[in-house]
């Protein structure tokens, strides 16, 4: 585990509420680098769910159904799909 905070944020927390007394100076930074590590983990999932959201109001299923054919050949069978063309 670090014994270190990275975002400026919690860094100036921390020397706000510095005491004169070590061991207390140890809580206090423990529990802010237990903080800043949930807070990250929590901002990385919400904008990883909104990314999802977004793409999914942009991009709707569409299902099409698949075409399995036997080859001409005798030798296989194809396998794709092939939307439906819109009346032009």
């Amino acid at each position: 585990m670090n014994s270190k905070l990275y975002i400026n944020h919690f860094k100036e927390l921390y020397k706000s509420l510095k005491t004169p007394f070590p061991p207390i100076n140890w809580l206090i930074l423990g529990m802010l680098i237990g903080l800043e590590q949930r807070w990250v983990n929590l901002k990385a999932k919400q904008t990883v769910d909104n990314a999802i959201e977004k793409y999914m109001v942009e991009h709707p299923d569409t299902v099409y159904e698949a075409v399995v054919e036997e080859c001409e050949d005798g030798n296989g069978y194809t396998i794709g799909y092939f939307p439906e063309k819109d009346d032009e």
